[in-house]
């Protein structure tokens, strides 16, 4: 989906950094074909760990790393969680560390927030899209996060407004902007469709 806004992340493929001393690779919900692309660009790097969510439906998709530790996660929070606490132990968290994160916008956002609270350079972490189109949604009106939508327009979790998904993203939040649907004339919505998928 291509947007003329510049709020909107443009991704490049996930390539190896040689200036790294340390490479991990993080994801969850990409899809097979990026999943192996990624391991093929990245295989030489080392030492390399994996992060990535435990969902038996893509193990076996051809993604192999020789000599890398590979951690697995029941769900995305405890992905965060120790991924989190690994950055603030500085004996893995070194100066040279370089990030590669591939899978869903709201995913690799979330990641990159907890890189960029723990000091990493934006250029030791890079991001590329792969999977679901689902979006996570700042309600700009009760200030609640909307996950996973698929639909222009979406009731909010936090105050029920109809809210109409804008394609304007937000880094620092590392969500799309949901405002209301029907401001301007009540109970009048616009088409409602199911673009992220």
């Amino acid at each position: 989906m291509m947007s003329t806004n510049t709020s909107r992340p443009q991704y490049a493929r996930l390539a190896p950094d040689p200036h790294g001393t340390r490479h991990w690779f993080v994801t969850n919900g990409a899809s097979a074909e990026d999943r192996v692309r990624v391991s093929l660009a990245l295989a030489g790097l080392s030492p390399m760990d994996i992060w990535e969510v435990n969902d038996p439906a893509r193990h076996g998709a051809g993604v192999t790393f020789h000599e890398a530790t590979e951690r697995l996660f029941a769900d995305e929070a405890a992905l965060y969680a120790a991924f989190d606490e690994a950055l603030r132990d500085t004996a893995t968290a070194t100066i040279g560390l370089r990030i590669y994160v591939l899978g869903s916008e709201p995913f690799i956002w979330s990641v990159r927030r907890i890189a960029q609270h723990h000091g990493l350079a934006p250029e030791a972490v890079q991001l590329q899209h792969s999977g679901t189109l689902q979006r996570r949604v700042y309600c700009i009106h009760c200030h609640a996060f909307n996950e996973p939508v698929t639909q222009n327009v979406v009731a909010c979790c936090g105050c029920g407004r109809q809210l109409y998904v804008r394609d304007h993203f937000s880094r620092r939040l590392a969500a799309f902007m949901g405002v209301q649907a029907d401001a301007e004339v009540a109970g009048e919505l616009p088409a409602i469709s199911e673009p992220y998928l």
